[in-house]
């Protein structure tokens, strides 16, 4: 594994600026931590906005994507065809979602190595008290395991902000609302605690932000269900109004 190691030391050493930055401005580890957290995720804000416009694009589709496997149903293949050549109508990438997490693995994995490399040293050199943050050494794993349930928690609540009707049934919800955290948290428990203030940091950013997108959709949705409503009053004004005959007036007889 040493050319992963190799191949994060450049994240790693920026990590490492970025921290004793936020270090010598206030002087906590687990703050720098939390605020590293927040500039990575401002960082990969233009990429979450069009994710985010994307995600609210798709949830818009929903009533479509129903047809679609209404009327195919039984043959997975199908839907699966005429999905994705939905997609590709309509400019939409469902994948898009994954990318500002794929984008952080290598912060995490390099935060990581960080911690492991700060944890040495610090009981190398009789430092341990300098990675302290509130009951935690940020260097070795949660004693109270506080910040793990926190994290499965948090998790829980953010897929389940993200899912749409369509995606709120099944076995497959369960597995990614429940099944994942859970399957996270039990790895979680022997990490360092400085990972999961990170990871808990980020999920309640997510949460936030996921939470004002779900206002927006919600908002736009209104938009075109009043457009709707407001079209389909007008036909029926209209078809009504074809439906009046107007009898001519009868012309006076000269005397």
């Amino acid at each position: 594994m040493d050319w992963l190691t190799n191949l994060l030391r450049p994240i790693e050493n920026v990590l490492g600026y970025i921290i004793e930055f936020f270090y010598n401005w206030i002087p906590s580890y687990g703050i720098a931590i939390i605020l590293l957290t927040i500039t990575v995720r401002i960082i990969l804000l233009p990429l979450t906005i069009s994710q985010t416009k994307s995600m609210a694009k798709m949830q818009m589709m929903q009533p479509e994507l129903k047809e679609i496997q209404q009327k195919y149903k039984g043959d997975q293949q199908r839907i699966q065809q005429e999905t994705m050549e939905f997609y590709k109508k309509n400019n939409v990438n469902p994948l898009s979602g994954c990318l500002p997490l794929i984008l952080q693995m290598p912060v995490f994995f390099a935060l990581f190595q960080l911690l492991r490399d700060l944890g040495v040293n610090a009981f190398g050199g009789g430092a341990q008290t300098l990675y302290k943050f509130l009951w935690l050494d940020l260097t070795i794993k949660d004693p109270f395991y506080v910040l793990p349930i926190l994290m499965v928690i948090t998790m829980i609540f953010s897929s389940k902000l993200t899912q749409t009707d369509a995606t709120k049934t099944g076995m497959s919800a369960l597995l990614m609302t429940y099944g994942l955290p859970v399957v996270f948290g039990f790895i979680s428990f022997r990490m360092q605690s400085g990972i999961l203030v990170y990871w808990v940091t980020t999920n309640i950013w997510s949460i936030g932000q996921q939470w004002i997108v779900n206002k927006m959709i919600k908002k736009e949705k209104d938009k075109v269900e009043k457009k709707k409503q407001l079209s389909k009053e007008a036909e029926i004004i209209s078809g009504k109004e074809e439906k009046i005959i107007i009898k001519p007036k009868k012309k006076k007889r000269r005397k």
